[in-house]
């Protein structure tokens, strides 16, 4: 059913054709730190890889022409892994805080069973007010709910965008996301500095990262953050 609202809500707001490619391969950059056990283990096994990707409207693919960032991860991991069969299980929720999708965690796991879980988060949570507090520890508890079921875990932190130039919520949540993940080992992918550096180098790029309304991302930002996540997965599971 989520899946299913996901897509229609693709369809009535989604219509640029999608990026094959991040233009800008400084924001594309793994980012490094963290572990992940069971991934790097089956990667080298040449065992089937099953991941869930969690989160909002970015993970629904918002923005991304039909091709969001979720969707892209298993081609770009298969590519640097062709022996390994990638299963990419998308569940996004527009609107979704940090809260809501770890209300939904267990269910999806015991549904999908993955190996890894990728959880996009902050954005929603600043912009509706969310306490530092409330946040830390929701981080927290779906972070343990994801290791109880045995699987990894990747945090994706906020895109920067033109909403969050206005405000340090967004970047109060990056670092929440940052701080959390270093303290339980988690690989975190830190778009938001990546493209707030861009942002202030080379702003054509960065507007071509956002779409229109200021906040979500572009085609080529799913790209970009495709090819980020998936250097995250790769450069830490198979290092």
């Amino acid at each position: 059913m989520i899946r299913k609202l996901a897509l229609a809500a693709l369809a009535a707001l989604v219509a640029a054709p999608a990026s094959a490619a991040c233009p800008a391969p400084s924001v594309a950059a793994a980012t490094p730190g963290g572990s992940l056990p069971q991934t790097g283990a089956r990667l080298r096994a040449h065992q089937p890889l099953k991941i869930l990707a969690i989160g909002s409207s970015t993970t629904a693919g918002v923005g991304g022409g039909g091709a969001g960032f979720a969707n892209q991860l298993g081609p770009l991991i298969k590519s640097r892994a062709p022996q390994s069969t990638i299963e990419v299980v998308v569940s996004g929720v527009l609107a979704e805080t940090a809260s809501g999708a770890a209300s939904r965690l267990q269910a999806e796991i015991a549904a999908h069973r993955p190996n890894l879980v990728i959880w996009q988060l902050g954005t929603n949570d600043a912009t509706f007010g969310v306490s530092s507090e409330s946040f830390r520890a929701t981080i927290a508890s779906g972070l343990a709910a994801i290791r109880a079921a045995g699987a990894d875990a990747v945090l994706v932190d906020p895109q920067f965008s033109r909403w969050a130039e206005g405000s340090q919520a967004t970047a109060v949540k990056a670092r929440i996301i940052a701080e959390e993940g270093a303290r339980r080992g988690v690989p975190v992918a830190r778009r938001f500095a990546a493209m707030q550096r861009l942002a202030t180098t080379n702003r054509p790029a960065f507007d071509g990262l956002i779409s229109w309304d200021g906040l979500h991302l572009s085609p080529a930002g799913h790209a970009c953050m495709a090819e980020q996540v998936a250097g995250t997965i790769l450069r830490t599971a198979l290092r």
